[in-house]
């Protein structure tokens, strides 16, 4: 079973924001010597129903979408699901899979905690 990989953004009006997402969908490329497509909520190219419908028409069979998104809000709670609702009408035989948003986790913590030690320089 081919499983195919989407890193979820929410997008940007301006087109150099984007390119975070496109960064970090690169570095975990490289960490799972797997392909891992960016796509964006709005504001972006490729959309998600774009970026799904594509990976399907190339033969997967299941797609697993990562949010890139903190916490739960709108686009996590329907959102994405709305979005995805006419394709998995369309190919019910495709396993698309939402993963779990960050969330509060210990790692995003340590983050935060560098960025602002980075900051105040201690």
């Amino acid at each position: 079973m081919r499983t195919e990989i989407i890193l979820l953004g929410h997008g940007s009006r301006r087109s150099e924001a984007n390119y975070g997402l496109i960064e970090v969908a690169n570095k975990v490329t490289h960490i799972l010597d797997k392909s891992v497509t960016p796509a964006f909520m709005s504001h972006g190219i490729p959309d998600l129903k774009s970026a799904i419908t594509e990976k399907i028409l190339s033969g997967a069979a299941r797609i697993i979408i990562m949010p890139l998104f903190l916490f739960r809000g709108m686009y996590l709670s329907t959102g994405i699901y709305e979005e995805i609702k006419d394709i998995r009408g369309q190919f019910p035989q495709i396993e698309i899979i939402v993963a779990k948003e960050l969330g509060a986790d210990d790692t995003i913590a340590n983050l935060a905690y560098s960025r602002i030690k980075e900051t105040i320089g201690t």
